[in-house]
């Protein structure tokens, strides 16, 4: 399916979009999970879709629609594949990103390609020297979903600080294709479609204006703003990107309570052979899974509704979001363990599509950026007064 990007589009034409391309991600599951990454082909039709481009700069040819567009259309095919929703929702809200970056850093990227992929790696380690210009970059990055369908990667990044610093420098580098090496790393139980291998630089000269820095991305003043003014490039980094994460783990377990559904009206019990639907204990179950999943729904909508005016947000509006994100992971745990402890046995048979939704949502939901602890410390801290901790 090969659709024009010149017309301007909505939101309801790209959810239409979304779903034409449903069938054909149901039936490279298998192959997915055994290519350990996603097929070419797969991520070929959400390019040749347009569905690339929602959160892309409309000044680059994007349609800079909302992330309401965004999370409706990854809820779709997360519904079918964890995996794929995962790699899908890093394709789009990676445009995003680097919206956020040095408009000559777009330029680089976007010139050639405006369809060109982005990974990240995020967790910083990797070794980095300021010289003329720029930076080394050396180091073993890993977790970078999705990273053998890119063409480039942003990387987190920690600077140590000089004798006249406080504190480490922590920025995003983008770094192009040809400037690291893919390491087959990605042996695991869960997400296994996603691809998310290591890579490797050695003394590799990123230019400063191919970076930004951190505390100006989780402040929403990024130098991308400067040229991308639009309410959607204003959002805090830690109130946006983590829409990506919570949205694939709420659509893998919203597919995975329809599979089970679907599943449950032609069930009967092993010795009695009575139709499970018609025990009481299995519609009370039905009912708290349910009522989990709308829960997790229902925060999500709200960071949305939070989000969409494109105001500024205070601190208790920041904290909060990233709480209720975690708890969205928790609530899907809860959702998934249950639904697969009432399933039978059966759903333990590889054949099963519910171990993979159960083995998808447990692997999302171990993400940092999911962390209650950490969310809920800094939620607590500002509820009740205290001034959040520096680490």
């Amino acid at each position: 399916m090969v659709i024009s990007k010149e017309s301007p589009v909505t939101h309801e034409e790209i959810l239409a979009r979304t779903k034409q391309l449903l069938p054909a991600i149901r039936e490279r599951v298998i192959e997915a999970e055994d290519m350990r990454r996603q097929p070419d082909e797969i991520v070929k039709a959400y390019v040749d879709a347009g569905l690339v481009r929602v959160l892309l700069p409309a000044r680059w040819g994007g349609y800079e629609l909302s992330f309401d567009t965004f999370v409706d259309s990854v809820l779709e095919i997360a519904k079918v594949d964890g995996s794929a929703g995962w790699c899908y929702s890093f394709f789009l809200a990676q445009a995003w990103l680097l919206a956020l970056f040095p408009e000559q850093a777009q330029y680089d990227v976007w010139s050639d390609n405006p369809d060109a992929l982005l990974a990240t790696s995020v967790v910083p380690g990797r070794k980095v020297v300021r010289v003329d210009g720029g930076y080394l970059l050396s180091g073993n990055c890993s977790w970078s979903s999705g990273i053998d369908n890119c063409s480039w990667v942003m990387l987190g990044t920690q600077i140590m600080p000089t004798a006249e610093e406080q504190f480490p420098e922590r920025r995003f580098m983008l770094v192009p294709r040809s400037n690291y090496e893919i390491v087959d790393t990605w042996f695991v139980v869960g997400q296994r479609g996603t691809g998310s291998n290591s890579l490797v630089l050695k003394d590799v000269f990123v230019p400063e204006h191919r970076t930004v820095n951190f505390f100006d991305l989780i402040m929403g003043k990024a130098p991308g703003t400067l040229v991308n003014p639009g309410p959607l490039y204003r959002l805090p980094l830690m109130v946006g990107l983590p829409i990506a994460l919570a949205t694939s783990v709420l659509g893998t377990t919203m597919g995975a309570y329809e599979t089970w559904l679907d599943g449950l009206s032609s069930k009967v019990t092993t010795l009695g052979q009575d139709k499970v639907i018609e025990l009481t204990h299995m519609q009370i179950r039905v009912a708290e899974i349910a009522a989990k999943i709308d829960a997790a729904e229902l925060l999500l909508r709200r960071a949305l509704d939070v989000i969409r005016p494109g105001t500024p947000l205070n601190s208790r509006v920041v904290v909060r979001s990233q709480r209720d994100y975690a708890y969205i992971a928790r609530l899907c745990v809860e959702a998934i363990e249950q639904l697969y402890l009432a399933s039978g046995a059966s759903a333990n048979f590889e054949s099963n599509s519910l171990q993979r939704y159960w083995r998808d949502v447990h692997a999302m939901a171990a993400h940092v950026s999911f962390n209650f602890d950490s969310a809920g410390e800094a939620f607590g801290r500002s509820t009740l007064g205290l001034p959040p901790k520096t680490r």
